[in-house]
């Protein structure tokens, strides 16, 4: 549920299409999990995906003001980057997570 709220409120972003899809994926992903299909390979391309992406954005942390991510709001446009990264960084445990949990599946 909260892959396809942060995937909804992207439509403000300056670039939507790109986070929508890449919330979206998640959203999907989690989806098929909740229903008890758990797809190894698309999970780990998943898992791939956002640690790579994770990694190009996490820089952005270091210079991250507090108010990124104490306000709803977005009070600064230098606030989005560290932002999407958290964001990113919690695609890439999830679909770790599901990457273990879909092999341990496979192996049993």
């Amino acid at each position: 549920m909260i892959f396809a709220a942060s995937a909804a409120v992207q439509w403000n972003d300056p670039d939507p299409f790109a986070w929508i899809g890449l919330y979206g994926l998640a959203t999907v992903l989690a989806a098929l999990a909740a229903a008890g299909r758990l797809p190894l390979a698309p999970n780990l391309g998943a898992a791939a995906l956002f640690v790579v992406l994770t990694a190009l954005w996490v820089p952005s942390l270091g210079s991250a003001r507090s108010e990124a991510f104490t306000h709803i709001q977005m009070r600064a446009a230098r606030d989005e980057e560290p932002r999407e990264a958290v964001g990113l960084a919690l695609c890439a445990g999830w679909s770790i997570a599901q990457s273990v949990v879909a092999w341990r599946r496979r192996k049993a």
